[in-house]
């Protein structure tokens, strides 16, 4: 028992941990993967060694001891492929350093995704740092390796944090789908789902030697034994002799363990040791005598079915989260006094009821927000030239008409055509069809129209009309600007 109030005392101080004023905020300023390019822009991998090194890198300004990278929204995909290194140069984005790193978005409203893009981790945290992340979504996280764990985030060294995160769709050869812990991780209000491992820990991995404490959060839907080569265990986390691991109101449900034999079926939880102290916990696995041991079992775990929770989607805050589903045995059965209170605030920032808190990542609210309707919309953005100046008889010259997406989802069938009234067709000749086509449209795209002026057409300004139709967006007009010389 003394032990537990120990690790209970450590989880506490860590949630509670914050970087030291007189840190610098650096603003990263585009989505792109750049790496010491000229300073104009600064990416989220220049940012990180700007910070880990207090020296201005790329267009990053220095760091400062204890900084805070601010991401606008956006996603954040990894593109530099190559060789496996620790210097933050390709693949995954390397913390190693000494100074403690925020990562955050720029504004409490702002969405920012960090997608590792299949071709390595997102994170691995190197250096004997304190690293929180925060409010972001990590995905696409890919690890094949020998021995190369955790294909969300690695935690090497030092401290990992994570406050209303989303670690979602990462994949290992190995151990450690989501998130792999060597020393020691620090959790709360977050989310760790659709993971997989072919070995140990869907979810979480957490190695001997190591410590984690988890607090109000949701760990669903990952798999362990993937390839089902009898050769893995635990779904939703894997306990290989931890010195520690602290759950507090955590759902720890609906995992897989892909292990054909039915006995081999560790879904939610392998615990090999009993330094594995659940508090508030749902799962489907009964947890004690078996293959999840724990060392003190205060009577407030539930062993259920079914937990009744929603798919991973947007419910209205920074990440996408499972919502508690109407009549899920999550609600109001958290713990209503210290150690085991919930945070103020949930993963969705919603407020939680002071005496009224719900097990998971967030509390639920008996009118969800409804899954996000796409829309669909073009518009004309630019028109190049704003003139276009033609001389009598001489060579075809080109006006360039730039469409892009306004929905929240791609517009298709985008044509973009050219109408000339009766006297702009006297004066002027379009080469080619009136009418080309751009397609499905999810950014932007340029078409060209060449133009010639007719041997006796007047000298004057013409206005063509240009006119852009979807099959499942509002018809859009604009106008290009020709004078004849």
């Amino acid at each position: 028992m003394k032990k537990l109030l120990v690790l209970m005392a450590t989880a506490v101080t860590l949630l509670a941990a914050a970087p030291s004023a007189g840190a610098v905020d650096i603003s990263v300023n585009t989505t792109a993967d750049d790496y010491g390019n000229p300073p104009a822009t600064c990416s989220l991998r220049e940012a990180i060694t700007s910070a880990q090194t207090n020296a201005a890198f790329g267009g990053c300004p220095a760091g400062l001891g204890s900084d805070s990278i601010k991401l606008p929204a956006g996603t954040y995909k990894i593109t530099r492929a190559g060789a496996e290194e620790d210097a933050n140069l390709t693949g995954d984005f390397d913390v190693i350093g000494v100074n403690a790193l925020t990562i955050e978005p720029a504004t409490a409203s702002d969405k920012v995704v960090v997608d590792a893009n299949g071709i390595d981790r997102a994170f691995d945290q190197q250096g004997a740092n304190s690293l929180a992340i925060q409010g972001i979504q990590v995905l696409g996280g890919k690890t094949t390796a020998i021995g190369d764990d955790g294909a969300g985030i690695r935690n090497s060294v030092g401290t990992l944090t994570l406050n209303r995160v989303t670690v979602s769709g990462n994949t290992t050869d190995y151990s450690g789908g989501g998130v792999a812990v060597y020393n020691n991780l620090s959790m709360v209000n977050s989310t760790v789902s659709g993971s997989s491992a072919k070995q140990n820990g869907g979810g979480l991995y957490i190695q001997g030697g190591a410590t984690a404490t988890v607090k109000s959060s949701t760990i669903t839907e990952n798999t362990a034994d993937s390839n089902a080569d009898e050769n893995g265990d635990g779904g939703g986390f894997y306990d290989n002799a931890s010195v520690g691991v602290n759950f507090f109101n955590v759902i720890d449900s609906a995992n897989v363990d892909s292990s054909p034999t039915p006995a081999n079926k560790t879904p939610d939880c392998y615990s090999n040791s009993t330094l594995f102290f659940p508090r508030y916990v749902l799962s489907t696995q009964p947890l004690g005598p078996g293959s999840c041991l724990v060392g003190f079992n205060p009577g407030t775990n539930q062993v259920v079915a079914d937990p009744k929770i929603g798919p991973l989607q947007d419910n209205g805050g920074q990440t996408p989260t499972h919502a508690l589903l109407v009549g899920s045995p999550a609600i109001g059965a958290g713990g209503t006094t210290a150690p085991d209170t919930c945070p103020a605030t949930d993963q969705n920032g919603r407020d939680r009821p002071a005496n009224s808190c719900d097990i998971g990542a967030v509390q639920y609210f008996d009118k969800p927000i409804p899954p996000p309707v796409d829309t669909f919309g073009v518009e004309i953005s630019k028109i190049k030239p704003k003139l276009r100046k033609l001389k009598r008889g001489k060579k075809a010259k080109a006006v360039s008409v730039k469409v892009k997406s306004t929905g929240t989802a791609a517009a298709t069938g985008v044509k973009v055509c050219v109408k000339s009234g009766k006297k702009a067709r006297k004066a002027i000749k379009l080469k080619g069809k009136s009418c080309r086509k751009a397609g499905t449209l999810s950014a932007s795209a340029k078409v060209k129209f060449k133009f010639k002026a007719k041997k006796r057409a007047k000298k004057k300004k013409y206005k063509l009309k240009v006119v852009v139709t979807s099959s499942n967006a509002a018809k859009v007009k604009g106008k290009i600007k020709i004078k004849v010389k």
